[in-house]
């Protein structure tokens, strides 16, 4: 097996599959439905299906997306430590040059292949913080990915294992029946965004086989217009035709909500089409709070060079791909935040690639963030009793601020803790100052922990 389906298979093993609207084809559909489905199945989908979209993004509401860099992604190549001879002399022939760095401070450049993100960063919008990770790493994949996802940091954690942003959705209003508060694009959920109640609705990478929008063949449209006429779900064929009748009327009506948002070019990249669609998204309003996006191929134990300057110039691409087609109105609303589950260890190996490490610096980007360099860089001249890099911010609390800050939740309510803030944002996505301003259904509870 090699590294890139060990990758695979640990998100899997933190996936969950997503739920309607997760992108069903009309062919799968309709042998759930043609199979005689159980009575229970159809209850279980009508469970996942009272509400197609959530309630408008309001004025003071901010949006998140969150980019996964799968497989533990190099710090040290991404924010380069130019200044650090001892840099250099661990990775002779995969260091990045310090002419080649693009400088964001003193004796510290990004790789040459973020130049669109290094822009962004001269504007102002991008925070670079430096040395996360978290006490007592563990350098398993399936771990590593689990901690970062989950975010947990109380003790025994109530309600079994749920993900940060999924208990960030559970505080808003109806989270239980609102399949649109959190999308993934793609066909399952990561655990990250999974929360006791709500759970984030898969949308497919392409809409071409989705319910409902091919009405080429003649038959099917007949189809999809009776369908669209059981708005009530009164098909005079009992209790189970109705429900079943109503699932299919709810798909379809949200197929063709969603078919805007598929029209027009798109990049070439997974990644890029991934991210150009969530502005899609965004622009059309449908209520969506966090969108989760992933890009892989971090895993990088041999031949390293190529393979990382072409998934960061990927990253680099899909962020202005994002931006360019993300309506002005949305673009003070929206933050893009970067995470893997750990970096890379200081020195090369045998292999010219690196070893799974520990810290790692991440990004967060958007109009409203406070741009510069946050934290203490993790040196190489200051290694850990294993040779590791050492962390200095807790990654929760970058979590806690974007939650606090952000998207005005109680960050000790979703985190288990009270961590501290870092102050990476200019203001709310109101306009308003950064001082925490939450609404009802998050004010404070007191934590059994």
């Amino acid at each position: 097996m090699n590294a890139d389906e060990f990758d695979d298979l640990a998100l899997a093993r933190l996936s969950r599959p997503a739920p309607l609207p997760g992108g069903l084809s009309r062919r799968r559909f309709l042998q759930l439905a043609g199979a005689g489905a159980g009575a229970a199945s159809i209850g279980t989908m009508i469970s996942n299906l009272d509400a197609f979209a959530a309630p408008p993004v309001g004025a003071g509401d901010g949006i998140l997306v969150m980019i996964m860099m799968e497989g533990g992604n190099d710090g040290l190549n991404t924010v380069v430590p130019t200044g650090e001879s001892r840099y250099y002399q661990l990775r002779p022939g995969l260091a990045i040059p310090a002419a080649s760095a693009l400088p964001i401070a003193a004796g510290v450049g990004l790789h040459p292949a973020l130049v669109k993100l290094k822009a962004r960063f001269d504007q102002g919008d991008v925070a670079v913080v430096q040395g996360v990770g978290y006490a007592n790493p563990d350098l398993s994949h399936f771990t590593s990915m689990g901690i970062w996802m989950n975010g947990w940091g109380g003790g025994a954690q109530p309600g079994g294992p749920t993900g940060w942003l999924g208990r960030y959705l559970d505080g808003l209003p109806n989270a239980a029946t609102e399949s649109l508060y959190g999308a993934v694009i793609g066909t399952s959920v990561p655990l990250h965004m999974v929360g006791s109640v709500a759970r984030a609705s898969g949308l497919p990478q392409n809409i071409g086989g989705a319910f409902g929008l091919d009405r080429r063949d003649p038959s099917d449209a007949r189809m999809f217009d009776a369908i669209g006429a059981f708005s009530g779900g009164a098909t005079g064929i009992g209790q189970w035709g109705d429900m079943v009748a109503q699932v299919e009327h709810n798909t379809l009506e949200l197929t063709q909500r969603i078919q805007p948002a598929y029209q027009g070019t798109f990049p070439d990249s997974h990644l890029g089409r991934q991210l150009t669609l969530a502005a899609k998204l965004i622009n059309t309003n449908l209520g969506i709070r966090v969108f989760s996006t992933s890009i892989g191929g971090f895993d990088t134990h041999s031949g390293q060079s190529g393979d990382h300057a072409n998934r960061l110039s990927e990253i680099d691409g899909a962020l202005d791909a994002f931006f360019t087609t993300l309506s002005p109105a949305w673009r003070s609303r929206v933050t893009v935040m970067t995470f893997s589950e750990f970096g890379r260890r200081p020195e090369r190996n045998d292999d010219l690639g690196t070893d799974h490490g520990t810290a790692a610096p991440l990004f967060v980007v958007g109009s409203k963030v406070k741009g510069g360099v946050y934290g203490n860089p993790s040196r190489t001249t200051d290694l850990d009793r294993y040779g590791n890099l050492k962390h200095h911010i807790d990654f929760r609390s970058v979590y806690a601020t974007v939650l606090e800050t952000w998207l005005r939740a109680d960050s000790t309510q979703v985190l288990g803790y009270n961590f501290a803030k870092l102050g990476l944002f200019e203001g709310g996505p109101d306009g308003g100052s950064t001082a925490t301003s939450r609404p009802s259904r998050y004010r404070r509870k007191r934590l059994t922990v």
